[in-house]
């Protein structure tokens, strides 16, 4: 009987998890192509369950997100990337203003300079078919937004 009721909790748990799991949608990867000196970072992005479905806008959404939360890994020419809001108190000040910043019209698209389908794959995609975009992100212009909106600090106020 105890060994039947475990069972039932662990498969609850885990249907829970994996449901919250799969809710976030967050499928992209990212490769960091360069940091420019006018402030702009311009990556490769693709989404590993869209695969050829990926949309341009959808891949400078994932972009800004991913500057925000995940940072951007290494690339050829450009070191990782660690993302801006890289503490849990700033994320849960982002989230008072995620809904609208994100909507269709928002904010998080004055952030991106372009969303071009990239030519050369990642070498961690091989043959596969896939969307792969460069999209150019306005890294600084989105932290001094983030700094009026008060949800990070300014570089300049300090540690």
């Amino acid at each position: 009987m105890k060994t039947k009721i475990l069972h039932i909790i662990i498969i609850a748990v885990s249907s829970f998890m994996l449901l919250s799991f799969s809710a976030s949608n967050r499928n992209y990867q990212t490769e960091c192509i360069t940091i420019e000196t006018d402030g702009y970072i311009s990556i490769k992005i693709w989404n590993i369950k869209k695969g050829v479905k990926y949309k341009p806008e959808q891949a400078r959404r994932d972009a800004i997100h991913a500057i925000l939360f995940s940072g951007i890994s290494e690339g050829n020419r450009c070191a990782t990337q660690p993302p801006i809001l890289n503490n849990s108190e700033e994320q849960e000040k982002f989230k008072s203003i995620q809904k609208s910043f994100f909507a269709n019209k928002g904010k998080w698209s004055m952030f991106t300079r372009s969303s071009a389908t990239e030519t050369t794959l990642p070498a961690i995609l091989g043959v596969k078919n896939w969307k792969v975009y460069q999209v150019s992100i306005s890294k600084n212009e989105l932290r001094k937004y983030l700094e009026n909106q008060k949800i990070i600090k300014s570089l300049s106020n300090g540690f």
